[in-house]
């Protein structure tokens, strides 16, 4: 896919002059869309309700351990109609991440659980990316751990064409730290940048040895994910 440096209109024929493309006797720069993948924590943590505590506290239902460590509460059915979970939110800033992304780039996710999954190659449809992006809630890999170490890994294949960025959203602690830092090492010595958006209770420790540089970071509060997520897309290359 082809992105003009300037405004090209539907009507303006590009040609090729001494090999150069050209929009009537104006020579243009050509880029190729740079590759950008969204890399989504589906894990139990993010099923968490986001919502002022003392409503949240209201809130009842059984408690049972989940796979991350933590404990999840289900609620009965029709309490949690008026609050959102932490993915829902996540998800709407993914979509707003995603519009605005798709200006310049292509886009694509990768989903992580206790396993991962390429879940939408890098795409410039914008549709496509949407009815994607609205399915994620009834995913088969959400609750479990946070295999972020098989996320990465995903993009490491030799088959896979180069990726600019990848930008991490979780509110975990990833399952194997190690393993996760030296994909993303390998990741960073291609070229690729990392950018890391995590909530306040997520494992900062290791977010900040994993992202490319301190400016490629976001900390938020549960609350502030969509926003936080959608505005990241600022930081994306030119």
């Amino acid at each position: 896919m082809w992105c003009g440096e300037e405004v090209i209109m539907s009507k303006d024929i590009v040609r090729l002059v001494n090999g150069k493309p050209t929009i009537g006797n104006r020579a243009i720069e050509l880029r190729k869309k740079g590759l950008v993948y969204l890399l989504i924590d589906l894990s139990d943590s993010m099923n968490y309700f986001v919502g002022p505590k003392a409503e949240l506290a209201q809130l009842t239902g059984t408690t049972k351990p989940s796979p991350d460590g933590g404990s999840v509460c289900i609620v009965e059915r029709g309490m949690s109609d008026k609050f959102k979970t932490k993915l829902q939110v996540a998800l709407a800033g993914v979509q707003g991440f995603t519009d605005r992304a798709l200006i310049t780039k292509m886009v694509g996710i990768i989903l992580f659980g206790s396993t991962a999954q390429l879940y939408h190659t890098a795409s410039h449809d914008k549709k496509a990316l949407r009815t994607a992006i609205s399915s994620i809630e009834r995913h088969p890999l959400r609750g479990g751990s946070t295999n972020l170490a098989d996320a990465l890994a995903l993009l490491l294949d030799s088959k896979h064409p180069f990726v600019e960025t990848v930008v991490v959203v979780t509110d975990g602690k990833p399952d194997n730290a190690i393993t996760a830092l030296g994909n993303g090492r390998l990741l960073k010595d291609k070229g690729t940048e990392i950018l890391v958006i995590g909530t306040e209770d997520a494992d900062w420790g290791f977010l900040e040895k994993l992202r490319s540089r301190p400016d490629l970071s976001v900390r938020t509060s549960d609350e502030g994910l969509e926003q936080a997520i959608t505005d990241a897309s600022r930081l994306l290359k030119p």
